[in-house]
């Protein structure tokens, strides 16, 4: 019993990746436009974009809005290939599973 468990839960965790558009976070970062003045003005003061985003981030947070991933939906995660089509198929797989008496 427990190694089916084991395998369903395994089943499912192959049906679904990390989201792409928020790397997994569940909301978005949306940056107002003083925030993108203040940046442009930072890169011009320090070397990469990287280290300018980075203090602008710490010192005007005020200026950026997180809001939940149009993706994934706050979920963190979104179907993979197998899942888009698990849920593709998802009236023959009930059908399926009803023949079976499995639901």
């Amino acid at each position: 019993m427990k190694q089916m468990m084991r395998k369903q839960k395994n089943l499912f965790l192959n049906l679904e990746e990390t989201c792409h558009h928020c790397n997994g976070k569940g909301y978005v970062e949306v940056f107002s436009d003083r925030f993108r003045e203040i940046l442009e003005d930072l890169e011009l003061l320090y070397p990469t974009f990287d280290q300018a985003m980075a203090i602008a981030r710490d010192k005007y947070e005020e200026e950026i809005k997180k809001e939940t991933c149009p993706t994934c939906k706050g979920n963190k995660v979104i179907p993979n290939d197998n899942g888009r089509l698990l849920i593709s198929n998802k009236d023959m797989i009930v059908e399926f599973l009803q023949k079976q008496k499995l639901i």
